[in-house]
């Protein structure tokens, strides 16, 4: 990144804040763990692309294990100055000039067309966005068992910054609360396509764009906390996956429970790869408290 995208991200991240829509990123040294289940080769064949390709593929929210996953409350904000908020900004609005003075009431006496419009836009975004989930722990069992095929997987340890400076993608930590976000449809109707079918320009709206996103993607359940989720959430439109530098892979911590022979199957996976040189550390379970350790 040059020092003027530098710049222009760090200004971009201070407007984040003050205007309350930022999403917590992970520090430049934080370490990001992902775990990888080993229990059908499909999840071999993910891990030996991953390794040889340096590349991490994102899941559809479909495909997420919490049914709550991607779902806000959609709110119907609608009213005429709302939506004429949102078609001036992304140009949908009619040609006040020729309007004869007419109100904003009789101007958008109709709010279907804009409620169609802020929904499909939701429903489009939910389709095409791709996340890739990590944690901030390596020492639970509860995430052993749940994501690592019962301890018999295993979990690959990332430094953040490989991931920090991209601008193709969003990376953050999940929220947990007691309560699911709400979405108006005045926000989503912003962030809709023009009428020309093209999209409204990436950088037209950072604003809006960051709340959309931390609102659909980035708040959960507050009984998924143990998680403490990092999160990578990007345009399957515009990425078919995420890119990483072989110096971003620590190690490769194997499961307590997994078997010699996969075990050996990792390490002849990696030979002749970019990670071959990628430590391989074992896991076990401890013997004095109720969690995983990792030996040096």
């Amino acid at each position: 990144m040059s020092d003027y995208d530098f710049e222009n991200w760090v200004s971009h991240e201070l407007t984040l804040i003050q205007n309350g829509t930022n999403i917590r990123r992970p520090g430049y040294y934080q370490s990001l763990f992902k775990y990888v289940s080993l229990d059908s080769e499909i999840s071999w064949n993910y891990l030996e692309s991953t390794l040889h390709k340096l590349e991490l593929y994102g899941s559809a929210a479909s495909h997420l294990n919490d049914p709550f996953e991607v779902s806000p409350v959609l709110f119907d904000d609608l009213q005429p100055g709302a939506i004429a908020a949102a078609v001036k900004y992304n140009r949908f609005s009619p040609n006040f000039d020729n309007e004869n003075n007419r109100s904003l009431e009789e101007i958008f006496s109709d709010s279907r067309p804009s409620r169609m419009r802020a929904q499909s836009f939701i429903e489009d975004t939910i389709k095409r966005y791709r996340i890739i989930s990590f944690c901030e722990r390596a020492d639970s069992g509860l995430l052993w068992s749940h994501y690592a095929n019962g301890y018999q997987g295993i979990c690959l340890h990332f430094l953040a910054n490989g991931f920090r400076w991209k601008p193709s993608y969003t990376i953050g930590y999940v929220s947990y609360s007691k309560y699911r976000p709400t979405y108006p449809l005045s926000l989503a109707l912003c962030l809709s396509v023009n009428h020309e079918g093209l999209p409204v320009p990436v950088n037209a709206t950072p604003l809006k764009r960051a709340e959309s996103e931390k609102i659909l993607f980035f708040t959960k359940s507050e009984e998924w906390a143990y998680e403490a989720e990092v999160r990578i959430v990007y345009d399957y439109n515009l990425a078919k996956n995420m890119r990483f530098e072989r110096s971003d892979l620590l190690s490769i911590i194997a499961g307590p429970k997994l078997s010699d022979e996969n075990h050996h199957r990792i390490i002849a996976m990696i030979k002749g790869s970019p990670c071959a040189t990628v430590p391989i550390r074992r896991a076990k379970l401890s013997k004095t408290t109720f969690s995983v350790e990792i030996e040096s």
